[in-house]
């Protein structure tokens, strides 16, 4: 999560968790099964420049139904749907009390690739991703204060509706906070990982049954920086999920144990390089459950790979760092990475740009995602 610019966040109002979308539903006919991602056309070589206003975003997903990428725009808390074929943003997703308050974030949005058919609907399957609200507090303060409302929404793409919603805080409890990322295993069950300190909660495809997951016991005094970004291993089942701790280590959970608590199982990396400002982690569809990309917010992406895919070790294989020129002149951290089409991979960088007045982000009005393709398929050759 970005940290900077958020200082004046502190005072703005505080909402209640009651999101209702406002546009329309993408039409039935337009959504199909697909894999993961190998039936979207391949992107042309080069970076991908998203034409628009205040987009800023904190994390990604790639949508291999639509063949579209979903981005949480985090100073305006709204969720973006962009077409990087023809270079245009097709929807933006706002949600009443949520978004544009300043004290609320968007971060976390990801395409449900484990979802249940559409009743009545025979051999089709709802198209649904999940959203992740979070409070500005925790990032405005490093921890010192992890105060304040924070959900996950569940929304039906082709329908235009909110099918769910739990706020986080009725278990939470302001007792840890610092959510931003989330997961999915093949039970349809979400994974919210939060940063400070290090938490995993759980909740069931119906919206039921928020737990606590992963939560240090006892708990810190003073709440120390823990897990960042949440990755499974879909490729193989989809019973292994990894994680990156605030140390840059890196753990892995079996989630066929039913159980009511996770239990990390650290993976060792060889040559043991770690970065202490690790932000979302991802598996490309496209290198089959075999490369992880960590995002270190300050250095770049850190590739990681296990060549058979059971990530009880990995190799440090190279970091690739944030592009310099004017272009990038502003993009002073790099917040995660994303598959866009079947053969692309790019960062998804985060911005210090100046202010508007009276209003949480700035005035930018295109952003680059860099192609780090070439650069990740050289580091594999070694």
């Amino acid at each position: 999560m970005i940290t900077t610019k958020l200082t004046t966040l502190l005072s703005l109002l505080t909402v209640t968790f009651h999101p209702i979308p406002i546009h329309a539903a993408i039409p039935f006919s337009q959504i199909t099964n697909r894999d993961n991602g190998n039936s979207c056309p391949p992107l042309p070589r080069g970076d991908v420049i998203a034409p628009s206003y205040q987009l800023y975003p904190e994390n990604a997903d790639w949508d291999p139904v639509l063949c579209r990428v979903w981005l949480g725009a985090v100073w305006n808390a709204t969720a973006v749907r962009y077409n990087p074929y023809t270079n245009t943003v097709e929807s933006i997703l706002e949600f009443p009390g949520i978004s544009h308050t300043g004290s609320l974030h968007i971060g976390g949005v990801a395409w449900d690739p484990y979802f249940n058919k559409v009743k009545g609907e025979e051999g089709k399957t709802r198209h649904v991703i999940s959203i992740l609200v979070n409070s500005a507090r925790p990032w405005a303060t490093d921890g010192r204060d992890i105060t304040g409302e924070r959900g996950l929404i569940k929304y039906d793409v082709g329908r235009g509706e909110v099918l769910w919603e739990v706020n986080v805080t009725d278990v939470s409890r302001d007792r840890y906070g610092g959510f931003q990322d989330i997961e999915r295993d093949r039970w349809g069950r979400t994974y919210i990982v939060g940063t400070w300190p290090g938490t995993i909660l759980r909740v069931g495809r119906d919206g039921h049954g928020l737990r606590e997951w992963l939560v240090p016991d006892p708990l810190p005094a003073i709440p120390q920086k823990g897990y960042s970004g949440l990755a499974v291993v879909r490729e193989t089942g989809g019973d292994t999920m990894l994680a990156v701790d605030g140390d840059g280590r890196l753990y892995r959970f079996d989630l066929r144990e039913d159980q009511d608590r996770g239990t990390p199982v650290n993976v060792p990396i060889r040559p043991e390089v770690l970065y202490n400002d690790t932000d979302a982690i991802y598996l490309p569809p496209m290198y089959g459950g075999r490369v992880l990309l960590v995002a270190s917010l300050f250095s770049g992406i850190q590739v990681l790979r296990s060549k058979d895919r059971s990530w009880k070790t990995a190799e440090y294989l190279g970091t690739i760092p944030i592009p310099t020129g004017r272009l990038y002149e502003r993009a002073n951290v790099v917040v995660a990475s994303v598959q866009m089409g079947s053969s692309s991979v790019f960062m998804v960088l985060g911005w210090n740009d100046p202010l508007v007045s009276g209003i949480v982000p700035g005035n930018r009005t295109q952003f680059p995602f860099p192609n780090i393709t070439a650069k990740i398929d050289a580091l594999l050759k070694i």
